[in-house]
């Protein structure tokens, strides 16, 4: 036991190993978990107290796995000049007002807090028999579809942000950081509400769009 301590380990019974150390590696591995198998309760309860400690890793790996995906966008020949945000940038106040403040609010109200559970706020209305309504039961029972296809289509409707004379056919290259943005919002959703993956996605947005307006190249989502 004290070896598995001295590794920030804890030994609940002989076949499961919980990881107590918060850093980048262990946020990385429980993402990392996440993927291979989403559920409604993502976050060990060392991370769902901690926000203010996990938040600074989540978003130094939301970085730094944009950064090869936004070369990987570079290699499609696809220009800066063909964003639709491009347009905005003679109004900076617009820009920041529709990117970093309506599109996290409106985009996570729709795309993520449907994969959580939502049925928390009927249940407060009606009581508790809200969960033993059948749609209620059927998210819980399906969740990793609706996890993925709110996702995809998340990612899928940003192809919208760019000119219409892009290729169809690069979609799939182009939208694919928000495709890993849409994974990492909806850990963020089910582990600690929408509220935080608001606030993630506005920070997501926010620092592209600051080097964009000084003179960047990185397209927001």
């Amino acid at each position: 036991m004290k070896l598995f301590e001295s590794l920030n380990y804890k030994l609940v019974n002989p076949s499961i190993l919980i990881i107590l150390e918060i850093s980048l590696s262990a946020v990385w591995q429980d993402l990392a978990a996440f993927v291979k198998n989403p559920r409604l309760d993502p976050l060990p309860a060392h991370f769902l107290e901690q926000p203010q400690k996990i938040f600074p890793y989540l978003l130094a790996l939301d970085f730094l796995l944009m950064i090869p995906l936004m070369g990987i966008m570079g290699a499609t020949g696809v220009e800066d000049t063909d964003h639709e945000i491009t347009k905005l940038l003679d109004n900076p106040i617009q820009l920041v007002l529709m990117a970093v403040v309506l599109a996290p609010i409106l985009e996570e109200l729709f795309f993520r807090f449907p994969i959580g559970n939502w049925w928390k706020v009927p249940a407060a209305l009606f009581g508790e028999t809200v969960t033993e309504w059948s749609i209620v039961k059927w998210c819980k029972n399906n969740f990793k579809i609706i996890f993925w296809t709110f996702t995809i289509v998340f990612a899928a409707v940003h192809f919208s942000n760019f000119v219409s004379t892009v290729p169809i056919y690069l979609a799939p290259i182009l939208v694919l950081p928000q495709f890993v943005l849409g994974i990492m919002l909806g850990y963020i959703r089910v582990g600690w509400g929408t509220r935080y993956s608001m606030l993630f996605h506005a920070i997501h947005n926010g620092v592209p769009i600051s080097l964009l307006l000084l003179g960047g190249g990185m397209n927001p989502s």
